[in-house]
């Protein structure tokens, strides 16, 4: 099944959908509804929810009633908004690197302990404790170091797999270390035979700019991060 799916999604556009081929190539979830008419919903084993394809009758009726959810699909996102009652800001590109070419290893990026917890929680407020502590026991968020010891930056993997968390300290900054650790997170996937992506707001300028320093590709269709809680 699974086989089939990556299939599909690769017909369509191997990039906007490289998340989901990448989940279901690894079996890092599973899928909830799948129709090469209409479209794929999948669960992420995080529990994100992916949805591609058209707002088709069949495929809206299997759409979980809440969770968090990236579509890939203006016309889902909207009817998930306006009728389900789902919430969501500004969209996202999705940005995938599909070269083959590690980068240098940086002897000063190595892994954060869990002693760092309330040092990344004072300086990135976008995820919750228990995400940043799941990161960190994981193996999953990295810093760059100065000779000293101190972290200068910080960047990891989220629960579903996609680069982010990306934080540069003021007095750090303007130095090219953002750029060093994603290389470095990029690196990551490749030695473990994984694509490399990351979601990006469309007014984020210089997140833009350095993916495309860094030679990612965006894909053509925007991604909606959007949630609903139980009721």
């Amino acid at each position: 099944m699974n086989e089939k799916i990556v299939s599909y999604l690769r017909s369509l556009d191997n990039v906007s959908y490289a998340d989901i081929i990448d989940a279901a190539e690894r079996g890092r979830g599973e899928c909830i509804y799948f129709s090469p008419s209409s479209g794929i919903i999948w669960k992420h084993s995080c529990g994100t929810l992916y949805i591609a394809g058209d707002a088709d009758e069949e495929l809206l009726s299997h759409i979980p009633s809440s969770g968090l959810a990236a579509v890939h699909s203006d016309s889902i996102a909207k009817y998930m908004i306006d009728e389900l009652g789902w919430e969501g800001n500004e969209p996202t590109y999705l940005f995938v690197y599909n070269k083959n070419e590690c980068f240098e290893d940086n002897p000063l990026v190595g892994l954060l302990t869990i002693d760092s917890l309330h040092f990344v929680m004072e300086n990135y407020n976008v995820s919750s404790e228990h995400d940043i502590a799941k990161a960190i026991e994981s193996g999953h968020l990295f810093a760059l170091f100065s000779d000293d010891g101190k972290i200068m930056a910080f960047a990891g993997f989220h629960e579903e797999d996609a680069m982010g968390m990306l934080t540069v300290l003021p007095e750090y900054r303007r130095n090219g270390y953002g750029e060093l650790l994603e290389k470095h997170l990029i690196s990551t996937c490749l030695k473990e035979n994984r694509k490399a992506f990351c979601n990006v707001f469309v007014s984020n300028a210089p997140s833009i700019a350095l993916q495309n320093k860094l030679g990612l590709v965006r894909a053509p269709i925007l991604s909606w991060w959007i949630w609903k809680d139980l009721d």
